[in-house]
C-alpha cells in the first residue's frame, strides 16, 4: 500500500490555497494535512505534526517565506520545501536553495509539473522548474565566462549540457537518452565535472550552479 504525502500549503493569498486544494483533489498519494496564510502560524503548527512537505510562498504578511525556509532547516530538517511563487528572479532562487529549499516553483507551473515536482522532492530530489531551470543554467554560464582567472579546469559544452540536466533533476537514464548517450558515460561527464569543480557529490554540483551573485547577498 503507498503512502500518501502530506502537504501543507502556506500562502496569503485564499485563492491560491483553494486552488491547490482543487487541482490536488483526487489525487491518491497527495494529501493536504493543513495551510496557512502566515508562516508563524505554520511554524507553530510543524511543533505538533510534521508534514512531509511544504507548499512555500515567499511574500507572506509576517514573515518571508525565505526566512521560513531557513527556520525550517535548521529546527524541522526532515520537513522537505518547495517555494510556489511569483518572484522568480535570480537572487530570490539563490536564497532559497541557500535557505534549505528542494523546489522551486512559478505559480504559473502547470498541474503535471506541480505534481512531478511533489513526488520528486518527496524522493528526496531537488525540483526546479524549466522556467526556473533556465535561469539558474543563465547564471551558471556568466558564472563561467567571469572566471577567466579561476584555477579551475574549463567545463567542455557536453559537461554544462550535463550540469544543467543534473539540475533540472533527471536520472541519469533520463540524461543518457536526452544525449543520446550511456548512463555509464553520464555518471563518467558527472564524475570528472566533480572533479574538476573539486566538488563531492551532486547537492554540492547544484549549490555551485546556482552559487552565481552569492557573494552580492550580504
Amino acid at each position: 500500500m503507498n503512502t500518501c504525502i502530506d502537504i501543507y500549503i502556506v500562502d496569503d493569498h485564499k485563492i491560491v490555497r483553494d486552488g491547490l486544494r482543487a487541482m490536488l483533489m483526487g489525487v491518491p498519494d497527495i494529501k493536504i494535512i493543513g495551510e496557512s496564510s502566515k508562516g508563524t502560524d505554520f511554524i507553530k503548527s510543524l511543533e505538533n505534526n510534521q508534514t512531509h512537505i511544504v507548499i512555500l510562498d515567499i511574500g507572506l504578511p509576517d514573515i518571508s517565506g525565505l526566512e521560513i525556509a531557513k527556520i525550517i532547516k535548521e529546527k524541522f530538517p526532515d520537513v522537505k520545501i518547495i517555494i510556489l511563487t511569483a518572484n522568480t528572479d535570480e537572487e530570490s532562487i539563490i536564497v532559497a536553495v541557500k535557505n534549505g529549499a528542494a523546489g522551486f516553483l512559478s505559480k504559473d507551473a502547470s498541474k503535471e509539473e506541480f505534481l512531478d515536482a511533489i513526488r520528486t522532492v518527496n524522493d528526496g530530489s531537488q525540483y526546479f522548474s524549466a522556467a526556473i531551470s533556465k535561469i539558474i543554467y543563465s547564471g551558471y554560464i556568466n558564472t563561467i565566462r567571469q572566471e577567466q582567472n579561476s584555477d579551475i579546469k574549463p567545463l567542455s559544452i557536453r559537461e554544462i549540457e550535463v550540469i544543467k540536466l543534473i539540475t533540472d533533476g533527471l536520472s541519469y537514464k533520463d540524461i543518457a537518452e536526452k544525449l543520446f548517450i550511456s548512463s555509464r558515460t553520464v555518471e563518467t561527464h558527472r564524475n570528472n565535472i566533480l572533479e574538476k569543480l573539486e566538488l563531492k557529490n551532486n547537492v554540492e554540483l547544484v549549490k555551485y550552479a546556482i552559487k552565481h551573485k552569492i557573494c552580492s547577498l550580504d
